[in-house]
């Protein structure tokens, strides 16, 4: 199937090459005149005909009619009534449109067509295969389809893999600055979708300007890939935040991989809904955008998560100030203790000498 089809295909396109050449060698005003020259026979809007005993290496006949007696190697039909004679030999025969007739003692080893009326007589021989361009294409296809499906799958797989390795390596490495990014998702919404904003747009106008120039394109390059390795920081920023929203024993956890993962999971399964993934970027910038300017700020010390869910210790704020969501501590209503003072050293009187006088003063 497969080897006439590729015989179908080199010969449709050996039909193109002669029709066009012999279409451009004659003018309108001249008549469509068949011609064999180098053992190729030729007709555009004309009969041919290859008598027995004559030997051709091709015939091409385009909105016509054939009449093959001798030998052939192909025969190409396109919208053409094509005869193979009885003692006519001939390897392969294409048509497209119109009709192949093999007469009685005519030896024909493969023919493939389209859409056209195939008639073979009983004692004709047919040594090769008869296929239908439009099934083994159509075979063809759903192979083709198959064999992407699964190569699409093992991509995928290897993206999963790769996402759930990234994701635990954040963890492991990087938790407190990814609690610190995530912390802005739920603290700081307005700050955060402004600040993803602007990072979806102002780094690609940078991008634009330094691309224009020759000097300026390896600096684009290396920007747009930062942009993107930036971006996917986010997305993963956003999947933690994700899982911990979840598994709420996590947000105590020193190293939280299972709301990693399954954060991870949640985004690349609701990730087939249109804009999921573009909100996740969009707030994943904005998010690691925001942590780091407030380190820039800082001068390299990142500030403390806010909320006693991150598993780390908080000193106690001052009197009048809310704690971690709750009514504000007022001031003690006793006063402070007095500070410590030992008491007055008291005499010592030996055991042995008998004790204290009765007038010493008792300790």
């Amino acid at each position: 199937m497969q080897r006439s089809l590729v015989r179908a295909l080199l010969l449709a396109c050996v039909a193109l090459l002669l029709g066009t050449v012999t279409a451009v060698a004659q003018t309108s005003d001249e008549p469509q005149l068949g011609t064999q020259d180098s053992a190729v026979l030729v007709g555009i809007q004309q009969d041919v005909a290859l008598p027995a005993g004559e030997t051709a290496d091709a015939v091409i006949v385009v909105d016509g009619a054939a009449d093959v007696a001798g030998t052939a190697t192909g025969v190409i039909a396109i919208d053409a009534d094509v005869t193979i004679a009885s003692g006519a030999s001939v390897e392969s025969i294409f048509a497209v449109g119109g009709s192949v007739d093999v007469a009685d003692g005519a030896t024909v080893k493969d023919i493939a067509y389209a859409g056209t009326d195939i008639t073979i007589a009983p004692t004709a021989t047919v040594t090769g295969e008869v296929s239908d361009i439009n099934e083994d294409f159509a075979q063809f296809a759903g192979f083709l389809v198959a064999a992407l499906a699964v190569i699409a799958l093992f991509v995928f797989i290897g993206w999963l893999l790769a996402v759930l390795i990234a994701a635990l390596l954040l963890v492991a490495f990087g938790t407190s600055q990814a609690r610190r990014a995530a912390a802005n998702i739920g603290g700081d919404v307005l700050k955060t979708l402004v600040a993803g904003l602007l990072m979806l747009i102002v780094p690609w106008i940078v991008i634009a300007l330094l691309a224009v120039t020759v000097v300026g394109l390896p600096l684009a390059i290396g920007l747009a890939i930062m942009w993107f390795f930036v971006a996917f920081l986010g997305w993963l920023v956003v999947g933690l935040w994700i899982g911990e929203r979840i598994l709420a024993r996590s947000r105590t956890a020193a190293r939280p991989y299972g709301a990693a993962i399954l954060g991870v999971l949640i985004l690349v399964l609701v990730g087939w809904i249109p804009f999921v993934n573009f909100i996740a970027w969009w707030f994943g910038l904005g998010a690691v955008t925001l942590a780091g300017w407030r380190v820039l700020r800082s001068g390299g010390t990142p500030p403390a998560a806010t909320g006693p869910y991150w598993g780390q210790p908080y000193p106690m704020p001052p009197y009048g100030q809310p704690v971690y969501g709750q009514a504000p501590y007022g001031q003690p209503p006793y006063p402070p203790p007095p500070a410590y003072a030992p008491p007055p050293q008291q005499g010592y009187w030996p055991p042995e000498q008998g004790g204290p006088p009765p007038t010493w003063p008792q300790g």
